[in-house]
């Protein structure tokens, strides 16, 4: 018998210690899947931001030097027996502003007479593009097309790398019957990657370009390897004058030790503590308990905070429910912090925060969404009247009662604006704008009552 009990423990202890590994597994292996997946969308989202970036400061920089070049090329159109002597001070003055332009030809019948700045451009004075080929078809396209052809990234005459905008010139605009001749700006291929930010991409992330005389989808590489269009990590399309260019990012493989350990880096953990104590265990269940109601709390108020309001927003959204929500913004709160110090604006805080929630239904949520900013969301509540009455509440239960913080009175101001769904708007992101913007108008009108 006693022999029996000694098997049927051992069996209960090895079913024990066997449900223990495999809760840790199932628990680790969770967790590793919670970390890994947000890691990658964290990840995901600052790289799309950053080709983003990319992709506006290109815009950004080819457009508005190309736009400021066409001054001359205007001036000519309606000056069209001016010399180069009166061509030169405007030249000067595009080249200061347009921090990428290497330089400025204008090419009267087609043949290059005048280049700004002249040192380092001397051979392509007497150009004909007719003898170009290549140059030829770019001019050709901007005069039939009598708009500015963006062409390249190409090599230049010159050396280096440039992109070449076609400006045609007539001598009748705006009927444009009477061809002048063509302006053409040379813009720094280089120094435009460099100023977009194309080299500040992670070490394991590869840029690529596409799309040569802005032929977007059907032009060809440009920049980086070609690999990097089949499957993409993101794409950005970059809208020139006269075609599109496509950025995309793609992540190489690696198989350093770092980014392998990063990658493993909660599954080395926990195994490590399980294989310990089976206390581990629970302290494993705990800390990841507590995780996860902290990624909800705001740390100084202990209310809500902005990520489990917006999920309560998402879900009444989703429930076709109707609900009101108020923004409050304290006014004149950097004053408190300036005069009495961040530990006397923390206690107002937590004072406002304590009162909202004192003074709210218990299906309401109070949530500090910012510094001095919180949101109330009021679930069942959709009149304007009763929102009237609960934002009067607030005003007078919140704000009124002096806060006293170690024998400094403290006063308590603050704006609100509030929004309904779906009366003032069907989404989320509208309905806290235009919260937000009626709680910038209430403080705006606290501003000027003060003034007075």
């Amino acid at each position: 018998m006693r022999n029996y009990r000694k098997i049927i423990s051992k069996a209960l202890w090895f079913l024990l210690v066997l449900f223990y590994f495999y809760t840790t597994y199932e628990v680790v292996e969770y967790l590793q899947r919670s970390y890994s997946r947000d890691i990658t969308e964290d990840r995901a989202g600052d790289l799309s931001r950053q080709l983003a970036l990319v992709r506006y400061r290109l815009e950004a920089s080819v457009s508005s030097e190309i736009f400021q070049a066409n001054a001359l090329a205007s001036y000519i159109s309606v000056s069209p027996h001016s010399t180069p002597q009166q061509w030169l001070p405007l030249a000067r003055d595009i080249s200061r502003k347009a921090i990428h332009i290497r330089n400025i030809a204008v090419a009267p019948n087609d043949v290059i007479s005048f280049v700004f700045p002249l040192a380092g451009n001397e051979k392509v004075l007497g150009l004909d593009f007719r003898e170009k080929p290549e140059q030829w078809r770019t001019v050709q396209l901007a005069r039939e097309q009598q708009n500015i052809f963006v062409a390249g990234p190409q090599r230049l005459l010159q050396g280096g790398e440039g992109i070449i905008a076609r400006i045609p010139i007539f001598a009748d605009p705006p009927f444009n019957t009477q061809y002048w001749g063509v302006c053409s700006i040379v813009l720094d291929w280089n120094r435009l990657l460099h100023d977009a930010g194309s080299d500040s991409f992670p070490t394991d992330i590869e840029l690529a370009m596409r799309g040569v005389d802005g032929q977007g989808l059907q032009g060809a590489v440009f920049y980086g390897e070609p690999q990097v269009f089949t499957k993409p990590l993101r794409t950005e399309t970059v809208n020139l004058v006269s075609g599109t260019w496509q950025l995309a990012i793609m992540a190489k493989p690696s198989n350093s030790w770092e980014l392998w350990l990063r990658s493993n880096l909660v599954r080395l953990l926990g195994y490590t503590l399980s294989a310990v104590l089976f206390i581990a265990v629970i302290l494993l269940l705990n800390a990841y308990r507590n995780a996860r109601r902290y990624s909800y709390e705001d740390v100084l108020t202990k209310i809500s905070n902005r990520r489990r309001a917006i999920q309560m927003l998402d879900k009444l959204q989703k429930h076709g429910s109707y609900f009101c929500i108020l923004n409050i913004d304290l006014n004149n709160f950097k004053q408190i912090n300036d005069t009495f110090g961040h530990v006397a604006g923390d206690a107002v805080l937590i004072e406002i925060a304590t009162r909202l929630e004192r003074e709210l239904r218990g299906s309401d949520m109070v949530a500090r969404i910012g510094g001095d900013e919180f949101l109330v969301i009021l679930p069942r509540i959709s009149d304007t009247n009763s929102v009237l009455a609960i934002q009067q509440k607030i005003m007078t239960q919140v704000c009124a009662p002096d806060f006293v913080w170690q024998g400094i009175t403290l006063p308590i101001q603050m704006s609100m604006g509030s929004a309904c769904y779906p009366v003032d708007a069907d989404n989320i992101e509208e309905l806290l704008h235009i919260a937000d913007r009626a709680m910038y108008t209430d403080k705006q009108q606290h501003r000027q009552c003060e003034m007075r």
